[in-house]
């Protein structure tokens, strides 16, 4: 019978050197990290592998306990400084390229902690929100301690572990780690505007993270039978439903939902729900078989050739490519999909174009100009499919801020 223990005595499991992976978003056991943040006596000198995503799971392992390792693929605020200090290995790597190294036996894991909910009556405890990497790595790791939270919704489209799959477990109440797109600005709001033109009904979506995407989700009141296939689901996704506009099979597949207590709350009622491992929604098999597929990404700053950088701010990290390139990649092979790019055309002081002439020495290329069809701010569409370089050119600075359209001009690309 697998023993239940305290969320220290979890922690003290752990030895040095070994290689733990701890998964983000809303599979973040939070009461865990937490104290392992707190206590440097717990967890000496482990190495973590996580998913944290940044502003969902702030936390920097190593920064009490210097010994400690954390390798991360996305790159946060709050990790530059462990980075520098060479506590944290960075892996600027897709979603679908994370996924393929750790189901190999070269991510060499040797414990995986997993947040799951409350058994039920057959000892099945489901994985609820946040699936993730956590199939392939369940199926190839031995090690498996667990944290059980009835904050966890018990989900019937989510995968569910056997209790007895786990070395041992720990109880805990803390709240799931939360996302909002925050509130709407003048900027976002234009910008949904543009985009609600580009996306037809019976489309599958796929919606990043940011304001635009959520706002987008609350003016599709007119589209009907749309679906999801995305890396996340968040609240906005209920104003799809409350629309009508929803397919009726096999509407929403995802693997991770992430938002506020609310929307856990309502997960449970959300119509075919299907939360699986990124095995499936990121494999490029599986993207190019859905017909009419739209992915909608935010960036950081797009070039006059279409070359999109999602990752980097001022020459610093500030994120990771995640399921973006992905998505881009597949939403652009398909006919009759579109993959489109949402930004700001400026800086919030405005004097910083985010339509650039090109990216700046050093700066990742998270999408490349071959697979970016639609550039959109809030000044217009830029449809770049079929364009040559120097019309591509013309029409990325037709939708830039007009006080930085002269500026761009001048830059020839060809």
């Amino acid at each position: 019978m697998v023993r239940q223990v305290s969320v220290p005595e979890l922690a003290r499991r752990l030895t040095p050197r070994e290689t733990v992976f701890i998964a983000g978003s809303a599979g973040e056991p939070i009461e865990f990290t937490s104290m392992l943040e707190r206590d440097a006596s717990m967890a000496p000198a482990v190495r973590f592998v996580t998913s944290f995503i940044p502003g969902i799971n702030p936390r920097d392992l190593t920064q009490i306990s210097p010994e400690r390792r954390m390798a991360v693929f996305f790159l946060s605020a709050t990790h530059a400084a462990a980075w520098l200090a060479g506590r944290i290995e960075f892996f600027p790597w897709s979603y679908a390229s994370i996924q393929q190294h750790l189901a190999g036996p070269q991510a060499s894991i040797d414990t995986v902690i997993v947040q799951v909910g409350v058994p039920d009556a057959h000892g099945l405890c489901s994985l609820g929100p946040a699936v993730e990497f956590m199939p392939g790595l369940l199926r190839r790791v031995s090690r498996v301690l667990a944290v059980v939270n009835p904050n966890v919704p018990d989900l019937p489209g989510s995968p569910r572990v056997p209790i007895e799959r786990f070395e041992c477990y720990a109880d805990s109440t803390a709240p799931l780690a939360e996302y909002s797109a925050g509130e709407a600005n003048a900027a976002s709001n234009q910008i949904a505007e543009h985009l609600l033109p580009l996306i037809p009904s019976g489309c599958t979506l796929q919606i990043g993270l940011g304001k635009v995407p959520s706002q987008l989700l609350r003016g599709v009141a007119g589209l009907r039978n749309v679906a999801f296939h995305s890396g996340m689901l968040s609240d906005s996704v209920l104003d799809v439903i409350a629309a009508g506009a929803l397919r009726a099979d096999d509407p929403l597949t995802t693997t991770v939902a992430l938002g506020s207590a609310a929307f856990y709350q309502r997960l449970c009622t959300l119509p075919g729900l299907k939360l699986t491992g990124v095995e499936e929604t990121h494999d490029a098999a599986v993207l190019a078989r859905i017909p009419r597929l739209f992915a909608i990404n935010s960036a950081v700053e797009v070039d006059l050739k279409g070359q999109v950088n999602a990752e980097a701010l001022g020459g610093r990290y500030i994120s990771g490519p995640g399921g973006l390139p992905d998505f881009a990649h597949a939403a652009r092979r398909c006919p009759d999909g579109l993959s489109i790019i949402v930004l700001n055309s400026t800086d919030a002081s405005g004097r910083q174009s985010r339509i650039v002439p090109a990216l700046p020495v050093g700066a990742p290329v998270t999408v490349p100009q071959h697979d970016v069809d639609a550039v959109v701010t809030e000044w217009g569409v830029a449809k770049l499919r079929g364009c040559d370089l120097d019309e591509r050119a013309r029409r990325l600075s037709a939708i830039a801020h007009p006080a930085h359209r002269a500026g761009l001009a001048v830059h020839p690309v060809s």
